[in-house]
């Protein structure tokens, strides 16, 4: 019997009536080749601007990465925000990431994402 109660706690299950599941960050980096061009660049930061119509995606913000080692590098950072962490699924299986994810392919030194839950 204690076993099958700690199993939501293990999968992070909150079963506290009423809680707020916890918002997921979804942050992606991606290197550049030094051949990559400011309109293929373009191209890709406006196919991350276009994830932004899918219903999951609650937030978004994008930047140039500022690296103090190496200032030729050239890094876009985006960060989407979902309500909850299965909502990123969601985004990870629509047809408009699958598609995303083939754009700038040739001009892509770099990719990496890491996802964290925001505190309350």
């Amino acid at each position: 019997m204690k076993f099958f109660l700690c199993i939501p706690f293990l999968l992070g299950i909150n079963l506290v009536v009423g809680a707020k599941p916890h918002r997921l960050k979804h942050v992606v980096t991606i290197t550049f080749t030094a051949k990559a061009t400011d309109a293929q660049i373009k191209e890709i930061d406006d196919s991350f601007r276009g994830l932004t119509k899918l219903s999951v995606v609650k937030g978004y913000e994008w930047g140039t990465a500022v690296n103090q080692k190496d200032a030729t590098l050239r890094q876009h950072v985006y960060a989407f925000t979902f309500d909850q962490a299965s909502d990123l699924e969601v985004y990870a299986k629509s047809k408009a990431h699958q598609a995303h994810i083939k754009v700038g392919a040739d001009i892509t030194a770099g990719v990496s994402a890491i996802d964290y839950l925001l505190s309350e």
